[in-house]
């Protein structure tokens, strides 16, 4: 954004900072009065936004995004907001804040379905990846491993992965690990199995497994009604391996569906399915045709749709007024 035009950001931490990565970024630290880390607080940050064209809040339910939208709206910016899941005590649950907004921002149309409030503009700026960090791999071959890269906790689904593990087929299990007794049963389940937790793996070491491997998997689980319940409102991981030419296995659940094409740049499987997740990456060990088509289509699907500079675009759309609005 910072190439585009003049970018502050403003965030909080235990001590305030300030600094200038570039001529047009700055980025501020504000040192919060609170001791909650989700719930922050600065006077200082109505001076922050002071004379702001545009503010951009990346959290909804939030007291800083409260805040930013009033003040935004008293100064006459013009104010959007990308809800990223979650949130903390905010007077947002109580008095709808999206009067002050100009529209929502989400990073998929799934998270668009359920937009808080009752200003229901939209339009979906996805998320991105920084290419020169995930180059495509050197040539067209694989080493026969599967990947999964996510937080371990239920939600994710790991455990129907190695359920589903073909004998002998060696799977990397990375990320980190915020609840033990989740990573306990996942090893427990995986005796026997060419299982190998990478906990804590180092970002180049993400990159280097995703340029060899065979295939990311990402099993999100859903619940009785179908439903993945807001688990995953992107899928940062799936566009990561696809920028690498990792093709992905995902359940057929949005929004992993808005990312991967089926057949195109990975395989859609249904959820809650060890057989199904086995069958696809046997499929893919198998035949070395498909492999490499969808190892290409997985890259040229990340380079026209979700690059950072692809995220810009459509913001700068939205703050212009020029996006295709949608009225979730």
């Amino acid at each position: 954004m910072a190439a585009r035009a003049a970018v502050k950001l403003v965030s909080f931490g235990l001590r305030a900072q300030r600094e200038r990565p570039a001529p047009n970024y700055e980025r501020v630290i504000l040192k919060s009065w609170t001791k909650a880390k989700m719930t922050p607080f600065s006077p200082r940050l109505r001076r922050e936004l002071a004379g702001a064209d545009v503010v951009h809040c990346h959290q909804y339910n939030v007291f800083p995004t409260f805040l930013a939208a009033l003040f935004g709206r008293l100064q006459g910016s013009r104010v959007f907001v990308s809800d990223l899941g979650g949130g903390a005590w905010t007077p947002g649950y109580h008095v709808d804040q999206s009067r002050w907004i100009d529209a929502h921002l989400p990073i998929s149309r799934y998270a668009a379905r359920e937009l808080p409030g009752r200003n229901r503009r939209a339009a979906v700026i996805y998320g991105g990846v920084d290419l020169d960090r995930h180059p495509m791999r050197a040539s067209p071959t694989h080493d026969g491993s599967a990947v999964f890269l996510g937080r371990l906790l239920p939600h994710k689904g790991v455990h129907y992965l190695i359920a589903g593990l073909p004998p002998g087929l060696p799977l990397h299990v990375v990320g980190v690990a915020p609840d033990p007794g989740y990573l306990a049963r996942l090893r427990t389940l995986a005796a026997g199995r060419a299982v190998d937790f990478e906990v804590g793996l180092p970002d180049d070491g993400v990159v280097r497994r995703l340029r060899a491997a065979m295939a990311l998997v990402h099993p999100t689980p859903v619940d009785a009604a179908g439903s993945s319940r807001g688990n995953e409102l992107f899928g940062l991981a799936l566009v990561e391996a696809m920028a690498c030419g990792c093709p992905v296995i995902a359940s057929d659940v949005p929004p992993l569906s808005e990312i991967v094409i089926d057949g195109k740049s990975g395989l859609l499987v249904p959820p809650n399915d060890p057989p199904a997740i086995a069958a696809a990456l046997a499929r893919l060990a198998a035949q070395p045709d498909l492999w490499r088509r969808l190892s290409a289509g997985a890259r040229e699907r990340v380079v026209e749709h979700f690059t950072w500079e692809r995220v810009v675009e459509r913001c700068l759309a939205a703050y212009a007024g020029t996006a295709a609005w949608e009225t979730c």
